[in-house]
C-alpha cells in the first residue's frame, strides 16, 4: 500500500505520518492534474433548484439492490452515482503512471471494494460531467455504486472535509466498510482536495 500503514475509523487521525514512498509521490502528482473547471453560475446544492428533486437513481429496479453487509467479498464496482448531485460516470481502476481522463472516475489501487470490509478510494477531475458538482455534497446525500455482477449497493454521506493536496490519511484502509470521494477545489497544484465520506446506507 502505498500510503502510511494503520486504519483510521474517524476522519481525524492524531500521529506522525512516514514520509510518502515513491509510489505515493507519483499519485500525488497525479492526482494533482486535477482542474476545477465548469459551467459558470450552475447553482446547485442549496437545497433549492433541480438538484433537489434527483433523489434516487432512476430506471433501477428495487430488487436489484443489495446491502454492503450482504456482500460476501469485495466486489468491483464499475459506475459511481450520486443523484440528487447529477453525477453518474463509469469507474475505471487507476494506473498510476498515467493522466485521469475526465470521463471517469478511478479506483486507487490497492484500496477495497465494496464488501471488502475497509475503504473504497474513488476520485475524479472537478470538471462539468465529472465530480464538479461533488463540492455541494452534504450529509444524507445518496450515493449508489452499480457492481460488476449488475447489482447495486448505496452509500450515504457522513461527512465532507477539505484537506491539504498532500494529506494522504484518506487513502487508508479502515476496519469498517467506508466510500471516499475526492477531487480538486482549484487548478493550481496544491489546491486543497475536496474528500467526501460516505458509510453504508442499510
Amino acid at each position: 500500500m502505498p500510503v502510511p500503514a494503520g486504519h483510521i475509523d474517524d476522519p481525524i487521525v492524531s500521529g506522525r505520518f512516514r514520509a510518502p514512498s515513491l509510489i505515493a509521490r507519483a499519485v500525488l502528482l497525479a492526482l494533482v492534474l486535477c482542474v476545477a473547471q465548469g459551467l459558470p453560475g450552475a447553482g446547485a446544492g442549496t437545497g433549492d433548484g433541480p438538484f433537489a428533486s434527483a433523489t434516487r437513481v432512476t430506471g433501477v429496479d428495487a430488487g436489484s439492490y443489495i446491502r454492503v453487509a450482504r456482500l460476501h467479498k469485495a466486489t468491483r464496482a464499475t459506475w459511481v452515482t450520486i443523484p440528487r448531485l447529477h453525477i453518474s460516470m463509469p469507474i475505471r481502476r487507476a494506473v498510476l503512471t498515467r493522466d485521469i481522463s475526465r470521463r471517469y472516475a478511478y479506483h486507487y489501487p490497492s484500496t477495497s471494494w465494496p464488501g471488502g470490509h475497509s475503504n473504497t478510494y474513488l476520485y475524479a477531475h472537478a470538471q462539468a460531467g465529472a465530480f464538479l458538482n461533488l463540492r455541494f455534497a452534504r450529509k444524507g446525500d445518496i450515493i449508489t455504486l452499480r457492481l460488476r455482477t449488475g447489482r447495486y449497493v448505496r452509500y450515504r454521506v457522513r461527512s465532507t472535509f477539505t484537506v491539504a493536496w498532500n494529506d494522504l490519511r484518506w487513502l487508508r484502509p479502515t476496519s469498517t466498510e467506508r466510500l471516499t470521494l475526492q477531487t480538486c477545489t482549484g487548478n493550481t497544484r496544491t489546491a486543497r482536495r475536496l474528500i467526501v465520506i460516505a458509510v453504508p446506507d442499510y
